[in-house]
This record gives C-alpha cells, sequence and structure tokens, in this order.
C-alpha cells in the first residue's frame, strides 16, 4: 500500500507560451517559472515534513539534470536531499493555438495520470496531485483512507450557476454535459477545482479510459466553434459527475484568496490540512522558502511551526512582510487607490 503526494510543473516553450493572471509575464520566460520553481521548492519542503512516509514525485518536462538554480538555491539538490523522485516526460494533451488564451499546459495532468496508470500496479496504491501553490501543512494520512475509502475525493467550489468560471459557466456545463451524453444530468453541475486530484489506482484507471474521447470532442467543439472545456477544472468535473460516487475533501482543503482586494479567508481555514494560496505565488510562499533554505526553519515544534507558516500566508492573519512593497500591498490605501 503506497501512498503518493505530487505536483507539477510544465516549462512552455515559446510557442506553447499564455496567460496566467496571478503570475504575470510571458509563461515561456525563466523569470515567470522562477516563481513556480520557489513554489515547487516549498511544497516538498513542507511535505516531507509533515510526511516523511509518503513517497513524493514531482512531474515535469524539464530533464532532472537541468533543474535549475533559483536565486541561489539549487533545486536539484534540495529535491535529492528531500528524497523527492523527480519524473520526466512530454506533454501529449497540448491545446492547439487559439483554443483559449490562459493556461494552456493544465492538460499535462492526464499525462500524469497516465503515468500512475502505467507504473503502479497495486490497486491499494493512492494518489494526490496538488498545484504546487499548495502548502501541505499537516499529516495526509487521514485524506489517503479518505481516498481509499471512497475511491474519488473532490474539491466543489462554489460557484454561481451564471459565474463566468474562466470563459465557462455552470449552465453552459450543463449545455455540454447533456452533449457529450444525449442526456440532460437535470442540474446545473457543480465545479471541481483542478488544483486538487486525489484517487485509487482503480479510480485513476477510469479517469484515463473516458479522457480521451472527451478531448477529440473538445477539439471538434473548438473547431465548430462551440463552448467547450478550456483547461483541466471543467474537464475533471465532468468526468467525475460520469464517475458518480466520491467524496468531498473541504475538510482538507481551500482554494484560500489572501489578496487585499479579495480575501475569503476565515478563521478555521488555519486547521485545514492544505492551504491552496494562489495569491501567494510571487510573495507568501517566497517568504517562505527564505525561511526554509536557513536550514533551521523546521527544527521548531509543529503548533509553532504552522502558526508561522499561516503569518506569512495570511492565514488567518498576515504577521510577516516579503518587504516594504508587500507591506504596502497589503494597507487599506492599497485597497482604495487601486479601486
Amino acid at each position: 500500500m503506497t501512498d503518493i503526494i505530487s505536483t507539477w510543473i510544465y516549462l512552455d516553450s515559446p510557442e506553447e507560451r499564455s496567460e496566467y493572471p496571478q503570475v504575470g509575464q510571458q509563461s515561456h520566460l525563466f523569470e515567470f517559472q522562477k516563481t513556480y520553481w520557489k513554489c515547487i521548492a516549498v511544497f516538498y519542503a513542507c511535505s516531507v515534513h509533515f510526511n516523511p512516509g509518503k513517497r513524493h514525485i514531482l512531474f515535469t518536462n524539464k530533464p532532472e539534470s537541468e533543474l535549475p538554480v533559483v536565486d541561489g538555491l539549487d533545486l536539484r539538490a534540495m529535491l535529492e536531499g528531500l528524497n523527492v523522485e523527480v519524473v520526466t516526460f512530454p506533454m501529449t494533451w497540448q491545446t492547439p493555438p487559439g483554443y483559449y488564451p490562459k493556461w494552456r499546459n493544465q492538460f499535462f495532468v492526464f499525462d500524469i495520470f497516465r503515468y500512475f496508470e502505467d507504473h503502479f500496479a497495486d490497486p491499494n496504491t493512492a494518489f494526490v496531485l496538488l498545484d504546487s501553490d499548495c502548502i501541505i501543512r499537516h499529516s495526509l494520512d487521514e485524506l489517503f483512507a479518505q481516498i481509499r475509502q471512497n475511491g474519488v475525493m473532490v474539491l466543489p467550489i462554489p460557484f454561481g450557476e451564471d459565474h463566468d468560471i474562466n470563459g465557462i459557466t455552470r449552465k453552459d456545463m450543463r449545455a455540454i454535459y447533456t452533449e457529450l451524453d444525449g442526456k440532460d444530468p437535470g442540474f446545473n453541475p457543480v465545479y471541481y477545482g483542478g488544483e486538487f486530484f486525489a484517487a485509487t489506482l482503480d479510480n485513476v484507471k477510469r479517469v484515463n479510459q473516458m479522457f480521451p474521447p472527451v478531448w477529440d470532442t473538445m477539439m471538434q467543439r473548438f473547431k465548430e466553434g462551440k463552448k467547450k472545456f478550456h483547461y483541466e477544472g471543467p474537464t475533471l468535473s465532468y468526468l467525475y459527475y460520469r464517475i458518480g460516487k466520491f467524496g468531498t475533501a473541504e475538510k482538507f482543503i481551500k482554494r484560500i484568496w489572501t489578496s487585499i482586494k479579495f480575501s475569503n479567508v476565515e478563521p478555521r481555514d488555519f486547521d485545514l490540512h492544505i492551504w491552496h494560496v494562489p495569491a501567494e505565488k510571487k510573495e507568501g510562499i517566497a517568504l517562505l522558502l527564505n525561511k526554509i533554505v536557513t536550514g533551521t526553519f523546521f527544527q521548531k515544534d509543529d503548533k509553532a511551526l504552522v502558526k508561522e507558516m499561516g503569518g506569512y500566508l495570511g492565514i488567518p492573519k498576515r504577521t510577516k512582510y516579503l518587504n516594504i512593497k508587500h507591506f504596502l500591498k497589503h494597507t487599506l490605501l492599497y485597497k482604495w487607490i487601486s479601486k
């Protein structure tokens, strides 16, 4: 019985570049990619600390020998020291130019799911694949037990029926489901966050079996100018709908927005096992990495450690800042000026 904790980074070529709103810059540039490498360093440093018995894997299209040095941090040496496996392969599911201007590399996760199926035989194996801007701050033993109990765990995102979810609404999803299945689901489907994938091997295989025809249909809909699944989130939402039986993971993870312009932080979020903090890629996570590389960060007891981590990330309240610019960005004056 093996528990897999993983994340991924796909390095876009100039021809593959697209938009990533929280980071800015063009996605093929090293300055852009550096932000994600820092997230990966923090992801594994924290996860290995709280889950030392789990197997950790990084998926990428970059050979391990070419992992970069980022602001003096040798990523390859760091990951080797943490016993993180680096698995490299190209992307099969690349959207064509013009398909959607954002997040073109997100279908890389389906290559990862294929790797899971091809390289693991034990049906008791359970997999967690997270976005790299997730902070694991607790043992995931309970989550893995829930994965084995339910087969699949999903993260519902509470969007309204008419909310524009990056070019698609839940009503649009219903119409697409109806065309895919030949029947109306009878409700506007729930959107499940693509930042969190948690499943047993049998359910990974089900996803892999169902996905290729959906991909082909989306490519045809693109050619015909129809509404489609733009990236992995709505695609996985449909596949979960098809699976039908799953558990929900709100007890373990939340998409937590921590910016001065929009915050959904609640005091109870502090107790979640995984903090997904998209707005912290260039700030709180960078600050956390600065502390981690000192080599003494994880020497304190876990209660004090997690409290300090929360202070860097604004969960539930920000107590530390990366620099004066970061501090000013989190003042009410900045909020007023930027209206």
